[in-house]
């Protein structure tokens, strides 16, 4: 999860304005912003496209077989093209699938990444 976490944050201070209505905040904020994604993406301030897709990424984890034509509707209705849709479902498979290879094999997480910010009291 750190090394998510790492990427996270990078991503969401370079794509801030397409993930918030709200003006960039400090660095604590994002911090803060991050922490909120990796305990309860559900309560974090997201616009509604980037919900939505948080939304199918976590159908697409915990019960791909559930995925229906809605949920890609949704996407659509939501502003999300064909493309970038496919690419996220791509995205998403992808880190599940190497997160079972890596814990499957027992691979420690690597020490050298720097850690991404204080925990939320």
């Amino acid at each position: 999860m750190q090394a998510h976490a790492n990427d996270l944050r990078a991503e969401v201070q370079e794509q801030w304005n397409t993930l918030s209505a709200t003006p960039l905040p400090d660095e604590a904020g994002l911090d803060a912003f991050v922490h909120q994604i990796v305990e309860d993406w559900r309560a974090a301030p997201l616009s509604n496209a980037v919900h939505a897709v948080a939304e199918y990424a976590e159908q697409v984890t915990r019960a791909p077989g559930a995925c229906t034509e809605e949920g890609i509707r949704r996407l659509r209705d939501a502003g999300w093209c064909d493309t970038s849709i496919h690419d996220a479902v791509q995205v998403v498979a992808y880190f599940n699938y190497i997160n079972r290879v890596a814990e499957g094999l027992g691979v420690e997480p690597q020490k050298e990444l720097p850690h991404w910010g204080p925990a939320r009291l």
